[in-house]
């Protein structure tokens, strides 16, 4: 039987914390938009992202994306849904 509180269980002995009261689900997309030079940097980097979210996917993860021109170069845009929060720390972690 799982304890159901409001406060998240920590053990200050052992350092640990209930990961529930940190992963809702509420968050499980990326926006990203960055500045490239040229249209090939651009989709460059879309393809780097989009195989680090496959890698970590156990769902398809949902990517829209758009390369636009801008004065001076490119601009990716492009948004990461993954199916929960656990996927996208993974992704922001593995990206950063």
């Amino acid at each position: 039987m799982a304890i159901q509180t409001d406060k998240p269980i920590e053990c200050v002995g052992c350092n640990t914390f209930d990961v529930n009261s940190l992963m809702d689900n509420s968050e499980c997309s990326f926006p990203l938009e960055q500045f490239y030079a040229t249209s090939q940097d651009a989709e460059g980097a879309l393809e780097y992202y989009t195989a680090k979210a496959r890698e970590i996917e156990s769902e398809p993860c949902v990517i829209e994306s758009a390369i636009e021109k801008v004065e001076g170069g490119y601009v990716l845009k492009a948004v990461f849904a993954f199916c929960c929060q656990a996927e996208l720390l993974i992704f922001q972690m593995k990206i950063a």
